[in-house]
């Protein structure tokens, strides 16, 4: 049977990654992670953090969280880190782990790059059969609201290293389907890169954890402490196993 080729969806643009990321505090975020995480869980947690990109993030929490590992489906975004830290090419819906985690996570919507109820239900049966029995599992997740935000700086462009870029955000309401379609400009090649995000209901993400055995044990609106709406503009998800 012949294997299906692996897929990198951020090949071209984790060159220019670190210039479109350039307006996050990485070491604040990381601490915001701790912060809602290190009550839930016992001492010296392992981790793995999903969608974990460039590594940004876990070269700060690497810090407070030891035995960590980074994974991400995008070869070309782990090769650009430089954190010295575990690394694990791989799709977080067939995650490839022989142990369990005390704490699994991910960051920045990454959640949202699965398009479908079927591939989010396949995640949460993974985290579900890859977490301790007292672990966590971390998330934000964008909502509609943001998607309508962004629709105002619907395009962007920059540089980066000599290379040119332009960014065109396009949100579709009745699929709820979100693209950011960027446009590269090597110095030998033009490329076109799209990257597609499911923007589901607030609801949704309570009814598939149900399915999987899984509960919400808190919902923030993301980035603060205070309890998420459907409103908001990004949540931030606290799920343990039922017992």
């Amino acid at each position: 049977m012949k294997k299906d080729k692996h897929i990198d969806p951020y090949k071209h643009v984790a060159f220019i990654y670190p210039d479109i990321m350039d307006f996050v505090d990485y070491k604040w975020w990381a601490k915001y992670i701790y912060s809602i995480t290190v009550n839930h869980l016992k001492k010296s947690p392992s981790v793995l953090e999903l969608g974990a990109g460039n590594c940004k993030m876990a070269a700060y929490l690497s810090e407070d969280y030891k035995d960590y590992i980074a994974s991400d489906i995008s070869l070309s975004m782990l090769s650009g880190s430089v954190c010295k830290i575990n690394k694990v090419c791989c799709d977080m819906t067939a995650l490839p782990f022989n142990k369990k985690f005390d704490l699994i996570f991910s960051a920045f919507d990454s959640i949202n790059y699965l398009t479908s109820k079927a591939k989010l239900q396949t995640l949460f049966q993974q985290v579900y059969s890859n977490l301790t029995d007292e672990g966590i599992f971390a998330f934000d997740a964008a909502l509609i609201n943001n998607s309508y935000k962004l629709q105002k700086v619907a395009e962007t462009s920059g540089n980066f290293n000599g290379i040119k870029y332009y960014r065109k955000s396009k949100f579709y309401p009745v699929s709820r389907i979100h693209k950011n379609i960027f446009r590269i400009y090597f110095s030998d090649k033009v490329i076109t890169e799209i990257h597609t995000q499911k923007i589901f209901e607030f609801e949704t993400y309570f009814e598939v954890a149900e399915k999987c055995n899984l509960y919400v044990a808190d919902c923030l609106k993301a980035f603060t402490y205070r309890k998420a709406k459907a409103t908001s503009d990004r949540v931030q998800f606290i799920m343990k196993r039922k017992t």
